[in-house]
């Protein structure tokens, strides 16, 4: 027969080292990263200003802030799949700029970011004919364009300079002419 005493021993010994095993063990299984940290800030705010470049009638996707968008976005609305295609994404994509040019894209000038950018626009395309057929599968870039136009035209900057706005609670017509150049309708 157990005595009181050695039960409450093996049993503290059992609980500390199932504690032991899933904080010690278990930990190697996690991802070393699974945040967006300010530097990726930084990074998205780059790769959504070209994407959406600054004009001279409207700010470009850094004045939408549109890096703080994607890591809200990022903590609040991915999927867990999404969520590793978006933070691989981030390690490939200036692996791509290093591996093209040498150096990391923030130090890339315009037109090398530009052809940076059509070559992996031709590889999210390849990517999207083969791999895309797998229901939620997206390429990293398709990702980051998706989530740079979602965020830039919910913005401010994007809703009122980019696009022309009205204020819901308007009154309703039913036929409105449209000239070739005019800006689209923010609310519709």
């Amino acid at each position: 027969m157990m005595k009181r005493r050695d039960a409450i021993k093996k049993i503290t010994v059992f609980t500390g080292g199932v504690i032991f095993l899933s904080t010690g063990m278990m930990s190697s299984c996690k991802s070393p990263r699974d945040r967006i940290s300010d530097e990726d800030v930084l990074l998205l705010d780059e790769i959504g200003e070209t994407i959406i470049p600054q004009t001279s009638d409207c700010g470009g996707a850094r004045a939408a802030k549109i890096g703080l968008y994607m890591k809200v976005m990022f903590d609040e609305c991915l999927s867990t799949q999404e969520r590793k295609v978006f933070l691989d994404g981030l390690v490939k994509f200036e692996a791509a700029a290093r591996e093209k040019f040498k150096t990391d894209f923030l130090d890339l000038d315009s037109a090398e970011k530009k052809e940076l950018f059509l070559g992996l626009q031709g590889e999210a395309a390849r990517y999207g004919m083969n791999q895309g057929k797998v229901a939620g599968s997206l390429h990293y870039f398709d990702l980051f364009k998706k989530m740079t136009i979602d965020g830039y035209f919910t913005s401010e900057i994007g809703a009122t300079k980019a696009r022309r706005y009205q204020a819901v609670p308007g009154q309703f017509k039913g036929c409105i002419s449209y000239v070739k150049g005019d800006r689209a309708w923010a609310t519709s």
